[in-house]
């Protein structure tokens, strides 16, 4: 993310939506970025499932159209601003809009039901961060669409306006996944193993798997 703003001298809030980093030359760089964090949100709906946290469609479904949706993303690119958006603009942006809205539903019931209680401080933590972000990412998902049917609760004009609430909604986002992540994590190192005992971070790191 850090680099795509460096090579586009566009740093947070984005000039008009983080999308726009997918538009020119370097368009590539946002691509790789979507693609990546599809295969981290993969990996940890599949950390999710063997927890037991993710195995119902009500769970698996939301996470599900948020990878899906930062792969249409990746690879369905919007067209530059201001030129009225074409039919790859206007899938890029639905595919946002959905996956905004879905992602923080899968978080919320991921460590609803496989992290309440068992977790140490950390995983505590990260899941307080969870359900934190996800309702206010929520709030901003709300006011970018109230901007894009020009309601502009802030007074900033369009373009300042849904620059804004874009941006802030997807570093929640990011800052949930990291949450989720670390509260995965931490679950893991509390599940009983195989012999009813518990499988600690110590044993974790002393096993011949690297730490």
């Amino acid at each position: 993310m850090i680099a795509m703003q460096a090579v586009r001298r566009d740093w947070f809030p984005a000039d008009v939506s983080i999308s726009q980093y997918g538009v020119g030359a370097h368009g590539w760089m946002l691509t790789m970025t979507l693609l990546f964090v599809a295969t981290a949100s993969t990996l940890a709906l599949w950390a999710a499932h063997r927890q037991g946290a993710a195995r119902t469609w009500p769970v698996i479904l939301p996470w599900a159209v948020w990878i899906l949706a930062c792969v249409v993303m990746a690879f369905v690119p919007t067209n530059e601003w201001p030129e009225p958006l074409s039919l790859t603009g206007q899938v890029h942006q639905a595919a946002a809009v959905c996956g905004l809205f879905a992602a923080p539903i899968g978080a919320v019931l991921m460590v609803g039901l496989g992290s309440r209680g068992s977790s140490p401080r950390s995983g505590a933590r990260a899941r307080t961060v969870v359900l934190t972000t996800a309702p206010l990412s929520w709030v901003l998902l709300g006011l970018l669409v109230l901007t894009n049917i020009d309601i502009d609760v802030t007074g900033l004009g369009y373009q300042a306006a849904w620059s804004l609430h874009q941006t802030v909604a997807v570093v929640l986002d990011i800052i949930m996944i990291f949450a989720l992540i670390i509260c995965l994590r931490a679950r893991a190192n509390v599940d009983p193993g195989p012999g009813g005992g518990t499988t600690s971070a110590t044993s974790a790191t002393s096993s011949s798997v690297p730490a």
